[in-house]
């Protein structure tokens, strides 16, 4: 199978350095923001990117982006339900970074999983990745920051066509088709995409289905109306994780404890936009969301979820310039409701548990320019939740209640318009505990709060990036030191508060050659994540690489031919629940991967011809024995802990664009 936790072929590299745009950080729909004017590192990429470097999943297109942390922690081997964390804040299976899709927030309030599947990628126009504290606008848990993902609504012209297939090893199969248009007044687009895998691994397989429809409207100048509607329904076995003797026996046996997971999703949304009149815009957003659940596995646990969530969000943006001043002030205010109800599928006479959260948040953030050149930014947000708790693990009926203020403030200086850009930034996020954080604990609940208290993060960076029309270049230094972290401690077992730091370094390079026939990037993510204070003083926070790089290189020797080489190498972790430091540290491991892809000429310039695009991947070119994500009981190496990544795989696809 394919794992999104394996090397890409490729890296996103433009083939003319843009000026990239971030849109949430005015948070608009059809809005955007100069990077030069947001002081944190960022990264775009673009459906042109997704294109070149032949990404196969979102945890693929990701996995190349500096302070990155991505491990396969289900045992899948090929990347489903993959962990994907910003700056080394993890923790198993979390998602410690808000992940939103068109603005809608995708992890789930029992325990900020992401279930990545079941975003379409070949659907997508756009990633951002904001790091840090510059994603404190975007909501309550943005920890490691915000990744925010933006879907095609339409085309340019009044009918555009796409399609694609592409199989490989371990029966990897997926198509995907897509239609959209835009004939004023009206937008409109539909995808459909199906992925089937038997899986590398014994108990690996799975099937998936993802639709996605949208439809706009502008009947007057200044009125904009756009709704938005993805289902998708997937099964899927999870083979388990391996002890090191059974993967040192073989790497593609289940062990004890597998099984499989059903869901299906269905989220849809309705934005409103009026503006911008006198630099005036208002968006007022409603959406809907629903995801259910139920596994089944080896130990007869049959468990049945269902997350339902609703909410709006009101954003105003207010510009205005006179003279050498500029100024971008931008306010919200979001509400949402939401549900968990857990019980037993085969003998569904009432939840289980039940929890029921309501909550608001309320932000306020200006950007101030002078002379076109230095940007100053502040801003503050208040959250506050309710949870209505029913929980029979442990047993608890009751109230929790969390509220925090999350400040921000940044400064970036254009030293060079549009070649250096210096910034620095000071955040503080704020995110409550979830439900899984409540139902792992033992103890009983005293107080109508639980014992978990919420966690906040100080995140503060510094860093330059240039940019010519050949190259592009930034480095970033960042310290995070988190109040009460929630971390699983296998010594009692119980999920607890500890202060934890991170300090760390992200440099990335991108460019290519004047005659435009050789690129190259290189990556490298250097973390050092340490306990603060309590127990584990001075220890290795678990699961955190030191080192992560990644390069490559891509040569052209004939017209529409390019053969990109990429290399990831992974170093200096410790594993999953080895909170003491008493075990040996995470084998380290390096991977080769190799794209070829091809682009069919056109007859003749400007002709009426479909882009036809053909590749080949060739991933752990060099058959590495390597595993993404290694646990621990956090005494010694017994019971299961690693799932072992596939050997030499090959994937080959086409593309056809009207």
């Amino acid at each position: 199978a394919l794992a999104a936790a394996r090397p890409l072929a490729a890296q996103p590299i433009p083939e003319r350095p843009p000026t990239e745009e971030i849109s949430a950080s005015r948070r608009i729909p059809g809005q955007r923001l100069d990077a030069s004017r947001v002081p944190a590192n960022v990264t775009v990429i673009t459906a042109d990117d997704l294109r070149r470097m032949g990404a196969s999943t979102i945890q693929e297109a990701l996995a190349r982006a500096e302070g990155v942390t991505f491990s396969d922690q289900q045992g899948f081997g090929l990347g489903s339900d993959s962990t994907v964390n910003l700056r080394g804040i993890v923790n198993s299976s979390r998602t410690n970074a808000l992940v939103l899709v068109d603005g809608v927030r995708q992890n789930r309030i029992t325990g900020d999983d992401v279930h990545w599947q079941a975003i379409p990628l070949d659907d997508i126009e756009r990633i951002e990745i904001l790091r840090g504290g510059s994603g404190v606008t975007y909501g309550e848990g943005a920890l490691g920051g915000v990744i925010n993902i933006i879907m095609k609504h339409d085309a340019p012209h009044q009918l555009a066509t796409e399609s694609g297939a592409e199989w490989g090893s371990s029966g990897w199969q997926k198509y995907h088709t897509g239609v959209r248009g835009r004939t004023e007044p009206f937008r409109y687009g539909v995808g459909y995409t199906r992925r089937l895998v038997d899986g590398y691994r014994e108990s690996s397989w799975s099937r998936a289905t993802t639709v996605s429809t949208n439809a706009g409207w502008a009947p007057v100048p200044g009125v904009d109306a756009q709704f938005n509607l993805l289902h998708s329904d997937d099964t899927t076995a999870f083979p388990g994780l391996l002890t090191a003797a059974q993967t040192e026996q073989r790497r593609r046996q289940t062990n004890a404890f597998h099984g499989y997971n059903t869901n299906e999703i269905d989220q849809l949304s309705l934005d409103l936009v009026t503006g911008p009149w006198q630099g005036l815009t208002n968006a007022l957003t409603f959406f809907w969301r629903r995801q259910t659940q139920h596994s089944e596995d080896s130990i007869d646990f049959n468990a049945f979820t269902i997350t339902p969530s609703r909410g709006l969000t009101l954003r105003t943006n207010a510009d205005w310039s006179t003279g050498s001043v500029s100024n971008l002030l931008i306010s919200g205010l979001e509400l949402s409701e939401d549900k968990a109800t857990t019980g037993d599928r085969d003998a569904f006479a009432g939840p289980d548990s039940e929890s029921n959260r309501q909550g608001y948040g309320m932000y306020l953030e200006d950007t101030m320019t002078l002379w076109d050149r230095l940007s100053l930014v502040g801003g503050l947000r208040y959250d506050k939740s309710r949870y209505q708790e029913s929980l029979s693990f442990p047993d608890f009926t009751g109230s929790l209640r969390f509220q925090g203020w999350s400040p921000k403030l940044g400064v970036i200086f254009n030293a060079v318009p549009e070649r250096l850009d210096l910034f620095a930034s000071y955040a503080r996020p704020f995110k409550a505990p979830n439900v899984d954080d409540f139902s792992s604990r033992l103890g009983s609940f005293a107080r109508s709060n639980a014992d978990l208290k919420p966690q906040q993060g100080g995140a503060y960076e510094a860093g330059v990036r240039l940019s010519s029309e050949l190259a592009r270049a930034n480095a970033t230094a960042f310290y995070t030191n988190i109040d009460r972290e929630i971390l699983f401690n296998p010594l009692t077992f119980t999920n607890e508060n500890f202060d934890t730091r991170r300090f760390g370094l992200e440099l990335g390079l991108h460019g290519e050659l004047p005659h435009r026939r050789v690129r190259g990037y290189a990556t490298y993510t250097y973390i050092d994540a340490e306990f603060r204070e309590g127990t584990f003083v001075d220890n290795t926070v678990p699961g955190v690489p030191e080192h992560t790089l990644h390069a490559g290189v891509g040569m052209s020797p004939l017209e529409s031919l390019w053969i990109d080489l990429d290399w990831t190498l992974v170093a200096g972790g410790r594993r999953f629940n080895d909170l003491s430091n008493s075990l040996s540290g995470a084998d380290n491991y390096g991977v080769l991967n190799l794209l070829c892809r091809y682009e069919l000429p056109r007859p003749r310039q400007g002709a009426a011809w479909p882009v036809m695009t053909a590749y080949l991947k060739i991933e752990n070119l060099t058959n590495e024995q390597y595993v993404t994500f290694q646990s621990s009981n956090g005494v010694d190496l017994t019971g299961a802990g690693a799932a072992p990544m596939p050997p030499t795989t090959f994937l080959g696809g086409v593309r056809i664009t009207f």
